[in-house]
């Protein structure tokens, strides 16, 4: 093979191999970076699955809740590096903006709740110390009583239980200073405390049908197309550069034998006829027969009506298919293109060379050289012509044969 082919071959291997290696890698890239986001919600959909139970029980998985909730701040961060990295993968904003948003309530959420747990803490560490004065430690008692009721009976008792937290702190001012100072500090924690967790049953509420899962099913959904376009992407770069082989060798081929032939005249003096009509005569179209019947036969596994239907259609419907390209080249020279692509194909199934061979020529001929077309038009007339008799005459002989 000559060196300018194998160039050409190494180039197109080049190629190739720089566009999978791409390919490879942003498809490494998205798709470390779609387990992430699976992870992500995974691990919101375990978080998110603790606040289904009631309120004792939500209590005592404050740790682990928050535990989760780191976990999936890490997650976030490192699904945001990994997005800066490459543009091809899906828009990630929106999700990070949801995740954001489901972790700020969530930190609310615990807040909360571990506010009422140091509180219930604090309650029973003074109300010890109180233990010995009976007045004081009773309402130390009915503090802890309040808030526990708060938490958990109806919203219609909090109005009886914020006026016992009033009532407790008119009490407390009758105390001597640095027990009442300890009090007071108590109730305003308590106040505190109450009003912040009368929003827990909202915020729980927001947790459980936050959108943040969803959209993180949408983009899973839009990772894998993504990943699914650079396999096919991968796929037909490896069929081109299949075909472009294919080019090369059958160009080199070419070459080879042009090369061949041009030596081979180089050989042989101009004065052998022969050899000059070897490679310069033309072979008249009427001189050779058009249609292969064999071949038609052989195709049809030798079914004979099968290849006159096929001659009958031929002789009906491309009979007067070189007028039709005469007339179609100044109105539509495509229409007359496609008719004559047409018409190859045509003399391919007839097994009609010479037919289909002129065709071809005059297929080329209108996209690339128009001038030519009107003597090439000559010789598909003859060859067209040949072809409808031969057709003629077979399914005149198979008529006769049935008669």
């Amino acid at each position: 093979m000559d060196r300018k082919w194998v160039k050409f071959g190494a180039l197109l291997l080049a190629l190739w191999l720089m566009a999978m290696v791409a390919i490879g890698t942003s498809y490494r890239t998205i798709e470390s970076s779609q387990l992430q986001v699976e992870e992500l919600r995974h691990s919101i959909d375990s978080l998110r699955s603790t606040f289904v139970y009631d309120a004792p029980y939500r209590a005592k998985m404050a740790d682990r809740q928050a535990l989760d909730l780191q976990l999936i701040y890490a997650l976030r961060l490192q699904i945001d590096a990994y997005y800066q990295k490459s543009w091809l993968m899906p828009d990630l904003n929106q999700l990070l903006f949801s995740t954001d948003r489901f972790i700020e309530k969530v930190q609310a959420y615990l807040d909360n709740e571990l506010a009422v747990q140091t509180l219930a803490k604090r309650i029973h560490e003074t109300r010890d110390r109180y233990a010995g004065s009976t007045a004081l430690a009773n309402q130390y008692f009915q503090l802890s009583a309040n808030v526990f009721e708060a938490m958990y009976l109806s919203e219609k008792a909090n109005a009886e239980i914020f006026r016992n937290v009033d009532r407790i702190y008119q009490q407390s001012t009758e105390l001597r200073t640095p027990q009442k100072e300890e009090l007071q500090k108590v109730l305003v924690d308590v106040s505190q405390v109450l009003s912040s967790y009368a929003q827990g049953s909202y915020l729980v509420e927001k947790l459980i049908s936050h959108d943040v899962t969803n959209q993180i099913v949408l983009l899973e959904t839009e990772y894998r197309e993504t990943l699914n376009r650079h396999v096919l992407t991968g796929i037909t770069l490896t069929l081109f550069a299949m075909f472009g082989y294919l080019s090369l060798l059958y160009l080199a081929q070419s070459s080879a034998a042009l090369e061949s032939l041009q030596e081979d005249i180089r050989l042989y003096p101009p004065e052998d006829e022969k050899v000059v009509a070897k490679y310069d005569q033309p072979t008249e179209p009427e001189s050779i027969p058009q249609i292969s019947f064999d071949t038609m036969l052989g195709s049809l596994n030798g079914d004979v009506e099968s290849v006159c239907m096929l001659l009958e259609v031929f002789v009906s419907d491309h009979k007067n298919d070189v007028a039709e390209i005469t007339r179609l080249l100044t109105e539509s020279p495509e229409e007359a293109q496609r008719k004559a692509h047409s018409l190859k194909g045509v003399g391919g199934n007839l097994g009609a060379s010479q037919l289909r061979e002129v065709a071809t020529q005059v297929e080329l001929a209108i996209g690339h050289d128009i001038t030519k077309v009107s003597d090439l038009l000559k010789d598909l007339q003859v060859c067209l012509d040949t072809a409808i008799e031969e057709a003629q005459t077979f399914l005149n002989q198979q008529n006769d044969a049935k008669g």
